[in-house]
């Protein structure tokens, strides 16, 4: 019976990183910009707690009845929904939460360590996540600028538990290119004024993650 009890509380650690990172994270203001886009102000500011509440719920509820399906997709359910609320958040504030950031390497070291090989999966996640930290100091030292926010670092360190290193080095690479490209559209539509604006790198991180990831399952 222990054992049984054991092993229920390790397979719903995912359950708890979420639901942590929910409670804490700022859900509302990701509700808050996804409802401006739609409604008019009055109706954001009447609706928008009442749909955070039911997109949290809805969450946590989709990741239990994952995990009652098939309990190895138990991380990877509640993955999305953090790169879901870490993509929304970065393209509308160019910003990514701590809570959101640190709730994916917490799933990527749960990851390591159900794993047969931890140490390896630590490295994938330090390997990648130290070269884009060397990148940045590296340019802020030279530019006096920071042209890379440490909330992406952390971000990749999580997703490097899921990826090979090769994988984590196109992530980063295709992520980059993909915010070049953005640009290019917003310089096309607004002018040069929309380059003040930046990049939400973390949103083109976790798209592409998903991306790459699909695409190492289907090979």
């Amino acid at each position: 019976m222990t054992g049984l009890t054991g092993g229920f509380i390790v397979t719903a650690l995912p359950v708890v990183v979420l639901i942590v990172a929910l409670t804490f994270g700022p859900l509302p203001i990701v509700v808050r910009g996804l409802l401006r886009g739609v409604f008019d102000p009055h109706l954001t500011r009447s609706w928008y707690r009442a749909v955070s509440l039911g997109l949290g719920l809805g969450m946590v509820g989709s990741v239990v009845a994952v995990m009652m399906i098939d309990t190895s997709l138990t991380s990877t359910a509640a993955l999305l929904c953090l790169l879901f609320l870490l993509a929304g958040i970065d393209w509308q504030w160019r910003w990514l939460p701590i809570e959101w950031t640190i709730g994916v390497i917490v799933l990527g070291l749960i990851f390591a360590f159900q794993s047969t090989d931890p140490l390896r999966i630590l490295i994938h996640m330090a390997l990648p996540a130290g070269v884009l930290l060397s990148v940045r100091q590296t340019v802020l030292w030279a530019m006096k600028k920071e042209a890379l926010g440490l909330g992406d670092v952390w971000l990749v360190a999580g997703l490097g538990a899921f990826l090979a290193p090769f994988e984590s080095f196109l992530l980063i690479g295709f992520a980059a290119l993909s915010g070049l490209v953005e640009i290019a559209i917003r310089v096309r539509i607004h002018g040069r004024a929309a380059v003040q604006r930046g990049v939400s790198y973390g949103t083109h991180l976790c798209i592409i993650f998903v991306i790459v990831r699909n695409f190492a399952s289907l090979g």
